[in-house]
């Protein structure tokens, strides 16, 4: 009886320091630690505006926005050549920002303008339709000029 106990273990012995070629069949587990990229950080850097795409508009100017994270990872959008202007009711779903930007010194009241802008893939521009408080609608888009000094 006690030969056919000693048998499976010689056999077990055997098979784990047969190894002909001298490899080490040591299996070690490697580190799959995956770093989420915030979405919001796509967005972060200086960005130009072009009204009218594909319509006519009455928009003269194009404005420079510099966008940033505050502290709490919350997206701000300041006017880097101009400011007044207020921007606030931001939203951003990883894809499309929307917001409303106040002109604080129109003459005739508050005047507030609503944007709805799509990212495209490689997060260089986002273009879609604004409408003004006046009920006039235009599209504009935004091309990137120049990243944070972060990235």
């Amino acid at each position: 009886m006690k030969k056919v106990y000693i048998l499976p273990i010689i056999l077990l012995l055997f098979s784990c320091t047969s190894n002909k070629k001298g490899e080490d069949k040591t299996v070690v587990a490697q580190d799959t630690t995956v770093v989420k990229v915030d979405p919001k950080q796509k967005l972060v850097g200086e960005w130009k505006e072009h009204w009218g795409i594909g319509m006519k508009t009455n928009v003269k100017s194009s404005d420079t926005f510099k966008i940033q994270l505050n502290t709490n990872r919350d997206i701000v959008i300041t006017s880097t050549n101009k400011k007044k202007y207020a921007i606030d009711q931001l939203l951003f779903d990883g894809k499309e920002l929307s917001f409303r930007k106040q002109n604080k010194f129109y003459p005739k009241g508050k005047f507030y303008v609503y944007y709805k802008l799509k990212l495209n893939d490689n997060y260089t521009w986002m273009e879609g339709p604004v409408k003004n408080s006046k009920k006039q609608s235009d599209y504009v888009q935004w091309g990137k000029v120049k990243l944070d000094e972060k990235d």
